[in-house]
């Protein structure tokens, strides 16, 4: 059985989906991050998105928790 690499499960576009669901720019959605502990730039968001920088545990904790979606949604296979 082959598994899917986060790559492949576009993460990226599951926070852009959900960002926008709730209304935020990549701006507010890194501001909200910092509050939380987080220290994503917009610039860095926008790099989630597009699939050009990976994230970590805590980053994928922190964006899920800020966007109100549960962990696992994020991962999710298309």
């Amino acid at each position: 059985m082959k598994r899917n690499t986060p790559m492949e499960r576009n993460i990226g576009a599951k926070v852009q989906y959900y960002r926008k669901q709730r209304g935020l720019t990549q701006k507010a959605l890194a501001a909200q991050l910092q509050v939380n502990g987080c220290d994503l730039s917009e610039i860095m968001v926008a790099q989630i998105e597009i699939g050009r920088r990976m994230v970590s545990v805590f980053e994928v904790d922190k964006l899920a928790e800020v966007l109100h979606v549960d962990y696992n949604a994020l991962f999710a296979q298309d």
